[in-house]
């Protein structure tokens, strides 16, 4: 029987490169003090998020039955203008009777939804169209950059906005929408066998498929086939924009990834893993994705700011969450008509403390997006 001690030293032997690797990595970050500053700030506001329901809980004279849902401000107070601070309301109160303080901190788990939420979903996106079209090349990489292009010719927030207004109520998806693209991507996949002549089993398997799914599409299309809506559920004004912000969004990430995937195919590492027989999945999640990933990982800790502020600006244009949602750009919007003259000094709490957190949060990301640059970039890391 090993002592614990000697348990610990093995464990250490065996972690040996991982444990070094840790310590590099907390050297890195300790030595960048705006890295640290980041990291606070992003810490700060998930503590916020998490403990928005003791931080801001409704008041016992709000009705919050008529309003369960504890992201939606109640409006109890009536005013003609906006409540200065005071003890009971830190922050202050809107015209329409908003407390600025319930939405400011609910509005915090309303950032990160928004940021990571959209990021993420972007990223899986354009990582998908991205190595698809940088591996395979040929005819696939001009039909996906091209489409790409198209989407990246449009201003970003401009396209968002039309998303948002074009988006139905409710999101209805029916066999044909989903059977059809789903043939689209095989039969690109068949079309890339054929052409690349390789395994003649796995090509006529594709066709076969490509050839059942057109024909129920076209079944159903014509109407001899009855339709069936595999999803359908409401959308609110926040889905819509989060819906939109993703269609905008991914583009930028193909783009990059279609980049380092095209330098990663001509490594010999590569060239070796197909010399071997490996097949493309192998080789892509195997060797290209883990050498490719680390710079479009540091592109998307940077845009979560930008996004979030981006969803504040949809919002501020009164297309973004429903007016009564804790949401810090629906705060600011709420100030508008105090933004001019002396106004806007006089009630300086209604547009300074929403625009304060957000440009905060935004700044957090960017300072902590710049911390997994140092440490995951491989031409900086080790200056």
């Amino acid at each position: 029987m090993f002592s614990l001690r000697e348990r610990i030293q093995k464990w250490k032997k065996a972690h040996e490169v991982s444990i070094k690797e840790l310590k590099f990595i907390l050297f890195r970050i300790r030595k960048s003090p705006l890295s640290l500053l980041g990291t606070f700030i992003i810490a700060f506001y998930i503590i916020i998020a998490i403990l928005a329901p003791i931080l801001a809980p409704p008041q016992p004279s709000w009705d919050i039955f008529k309003n369960p849902n504890p992201f939606i401000i109640p409006d109890a107070y009536n005013s003609v203008d906006p409540t200065p601070p005071s003890p009971q309301h830190p922050f202050g109160i809107t015209v329409e009777g908003y407390d600025i303080y319930y939405g400011c901190i609910w509005g915090t788990i309303t950032a990160f939804r928004v940021g990571v939420m959209v990021v993420a979903l972007s990223l899986i996106i354009g990582l998908a169209v991205g190595i698809i079209a940088g591996y395979y090349g040929g005819l696939v990489d001009e039909i996906l950059m091209r489409f790409t292009d198209i989407i990246i010719c449009f201003p970003g927030l401009i396209l968002a906005m039309a998303f948002v207004v074009a988006l139905p109520p409710a999101l209805t998806l029916d066999a044909p929408t989903i059977l059809i693209p789903i043939t689209v991507v095989i039969a690109l996949i068949t079309l890339l066998q054929f052409l690349k002549r390789t395994s003649k089993r796995f090509a006529n398997i594709s066709l076969a498929i490509t050839l059942v799914l057109a024909v129920v599409s076209a079944l159903i299309m014509f109407g001899i086939v009855p339709k069936i809506n595999v999803v359908q559920m409401p959308l609110t004004r926040l889905d819509k924009v989060l819906i939109a912000l993703i269609l905008v969004g991914w583009p930028g990430y193909a783009r990059v990834i279609r980049g380092e995937v095209l330098r990663a195919r001509s490594e010999d590492y590569v060239e070796a893993a197909k010399a071997i027989g490996a097949s493309d999945s192998r080789i892509i999640f195997k060797h290209i994705v883990p050498n490719t990933i680390y710079p479009i990982l540091i592109l998307a800790s940077l845009d979560i700011g930008s996004i979030v502020l981006t969803a504040a600006a949809l919002s501020f244009l009164g297309i973004g969450a429903e007016p009564s949602y804790a949401d810090w750009g629906q705060l600011v919007q709420k100030c508008e008509p105090y933004m001019l003259g002396v106004d806007i000094v006089r009630y300086w709490y209604i547009w300074l403390i929403p625009g304060a957190f957000i440009f905060i949060f935004g700044l957090g990301w960017n300072l902590l997006g710049d911390a997994i640059r140092d440490v995951l970039d491989p031409t900086l890391r080790r200056r």
